[in-house]
């Protein structure tokens, strides 16, 4: 049986700011989140659980990697997508790394199923415009969207300065916290790890964190929203 969502986003919000838990890695003694491994449980079968309604989505005037500005309300609508925070020098193996992984994995399944690919947005925001440039993001892009050669749906964006990305930032209630001791320009941060599942209608049905983030489960997750999407057209058309 399926945890409800709300429950499922608690522990998941919890664990964020717990240490890392689940796999051994084998390397000097580190902890890997579940999300690098197999699931340790078979995935619930998309369609058969609902995904409830948490938040209305936010938007935003980002920037995308041509330096244009971007309105991200645009990108949380009419598809489902999903949307996560980093900034691209992080080394935290549980943390940005981690995320991208998971949406490249999400995004290796859209190349392969056209349903996913047509209908799947990706989104990721850097919340560093001082060392994630336009210029840099691009670079991080092409790194990441040549997969089997489809051409993916997946929006790298970044901001002006930390002025303009922290109204998004507290929109999405994602916790960022800048380490102003680093020297060099190349700034750490403290943060919450969350990825956001949302619907055409720009809702916010899933929320996910370290303990709870996993390929398998949001791409099941992600079909089972199409497959509402799907039922909804069809009732609205007999």
């Amino acid at each position: 049986m399926r945890l409800s969502c709300h429950f499922v986003v608690l522990l998941g919000l919890l664990a964020a700011s717990c240490s890392s838990i689940a796999v051994e890695s084998g390397r000097q003694g580190a902890y890997l989140a579940p999300g690098w491994g197999k699931l340790s449980f078979d995935a619930p079968e998309a369609g058969t659980y609902q995904l409830p309604v948490l938040l209305s989505a936010a938007g935003g005037t980002l920037l995308g990697t041509d330096g244009r500005p971007v309105e991200l309300s645009e990108l949380v609508e009419n598809k489902v997508t999903l949307l996560s925070f980093i900034f691209r020098t992080c080394d935290d193996v549980n943390g940005c790394p981690l995320s991208t992984m998971v949406l490249r994995t999400v995004a290796a399944h859209m190349a392969k199923e056209p349903q996913l690919g047509e209908r799947l947005r990706l989104v990721t925001i850097s919340f560093d415009p001082q060392n994630d440039t336009p210029a840099a993001m691009a670079d991080y892009e092409r790194s990441f969207v040549n997969i089997d050669g489809a051409e993916l749906d997946w929006n790298f964006l970044t901001s002006e300065s930390d002025e303009q990305i922290k109204p998004v930032l507290d929109a999405y209630q994602q916790f960022v916290v800048r380490d102003v001791t680093k020297s060099g320009g190349r700034g750490k941060f403290s943060h919450i790890l969350r990825v956001y599942l949302i619907d055409p209608e720009a809702q916010i049905r899933n929320i996910y964190s370290m303990s709870f983030l996993h390929p398998d489960i949001l791409v099941n997750d992600v079909k089972t929203l199409l497959m509402e999407e799907t039922r909804s057209a069809v009732a609205s058309n007999p």
